[in-house]
């Protein structure tokens, strides 16, 4: 299984690096379909015919992800693609039923040219399968399996129930009241953390001692995602069992933690006071946590409503006063004009419901009007390309 995902991160390589030629030598961008003549010229060629070794459909999505990248490029959604080093292959993805086989009640998966393999069913399928992947985290491998279900009906017309507001101290405020303290994943592991990262760097570049101390940090750090992003699993799968419709956020996390450092002729204040901050907001993984609820919301025919969060913090839901002096502490909101106190958490959360509802009924209006709402456009304003110049698909025809 090493040497086939190897060889799929060969490939990536080897096609990335002639799209590079190819652009030097002023030729046009060649597509998926060219991409795969080549594959089938590698597979032939006496030089690399070890790639025959292993099955050709892997190698061919790792060519489809090649070129998904390289229109991402194109539409300036994305960078430009980067070579991949030892140890950070693409997985194995077999996208045909009829490549793999499932045998749940035993526990096993057979894939072509490896065989009946055993597999530890982490849930039931809940559906039929459609395509399987196969990727390697360290020592172990994951087969993520898509299935295909009923479709569901979207739940139209229905405001949304539930209003979330996502900090530090707490995790998740809600409308109704209910606070959850947060995992802190990261924050519980940082003394252990600490003490592997100064083992690795004690060891020598190249050793022994420093691959197996590099190991052991990192399976650390998997063990930290793991116990994350299992907890968000838990949490967003009973929110969105007990709502449809949910309004949250639409919270710029990479804008909240980016870096106060500033610049040599500018240096930032409170750097490391910042650098912690930015450390709690990535250990939260609030983007992971909008994420997960959202698909979770649409499998069930539900959705998530995003609002504007400027001002929700410290606007009164009773007289709609709006000023810092609201909020003077973290924990308590006190209105200056009629004296109305709440918890401040629980009180933001109200108004992103309120602001939910709002949204909920610009769209109800626009559908009355005769017009159609689709989820982009209550998406985020698209952000400025970048200045840097990258290849267009228009420069690498030429």
């Amino acid at each position: 299984m090493r040497r086939f995902a190897g060889q799929g991160r060969w490939v990536w390589c080897r096609a990335l690096a002639e799209q590079r030629a190819r652009h030097a030598r002023g030729e046009k961008y060649a597509g998926y379909g060219e991409m795969c003549r080549w594959l089938t010229a590698w597979r032939n060629d006496p030089d690399t015919a070890w790639l025959a070794e292993g099955p050709i459909h892997p190698q061919q999505q790792v060519l489809r992800r090649l070129d998904e990248a390289f229109r991402r490029l194109f539409a300036k959604t994305g960078g430009f693609p980067s070579f991949k080093r030892r140890g950070a292959e693409p997985g194995m993805r077999f996208p045909d039923p009829k490549q793999f086989a499932i045998d749940a009640t035993n526990g096993r998966i057979k894939l072509p040219k490896l065989g009946w393999i055993r597999l530890r069913m982490s849930q039931p399928l809940a559906g039929e399968p459609r395509n399987v992947s196969i990727t390697r985290e360290g020592a172990k491998w994951f087969a993520s399996i898509q299935v295909e279900t009923r479709e569901t009906v979207a739940a139209l017309g229905i405001a949304p129930t539930l209003g979330i507001d996502l900090g530090l101290a707490q995790f998740a405020a809600m409308s109704d009241g209910q606070t959850i303290a947060p995992l802190k994943a990261l924050a519980k592991q940082q003394v252990r953390l600490k003490r592997y990262q100064r083992a690795v760097s004690r060891k020598k570049k190249g050793s022994a001692n420093r691959r197996k101390a590099v190991a052991r940090l990192v399976n650390l750090h998997r063990r930290i995602a793991h116990q994350r992003c299992d907890w968000l699993h838990k949490l967003t799968t009973g929110l969105a069992d007990q709502h449809p419709v949910i309004a949250l956020e639409d919270l710029r996390i990479k804008n909240l933690s980016a870096s106060a450092k500033g610049t040599v002729e500018a240096p930032g204040k409170n750097v490391r006071q910042k650098a912690g901050l930015n450390r709690g907001i990535l250990d939260a993984a609030w983007g992971e946590f909008a994420r997960q609820l959202d698909y979770k919301l649409e499998w069930r025919g539900g959705r998530v409503v995003l609002v504007n969060p400027a001002y929700t913090s410290r606007t009164c839901l009773i007289c709609g006063h709006e000023s810092p002096e609201n909020r003077t502490t973290q924990s308590v909101f006190s209105c200056v004009v009629c004296g109305h106190t709440e918890n401040a958490d629980v009180h933001a959360a109200k108004n992103i419901l309120a602001a939910g509802h709002a949204v909920w009924s610009s769209e109800s209006a626009t559908i009355a009007c005769g017009g159609e709402v689709s989820r982009a456009s209550i998406a985020r304003p698209k952000r400025a390309a970048p200045s840097k110049q990258e290849p267009t698909e228009a420069s690498l025809a030429q």
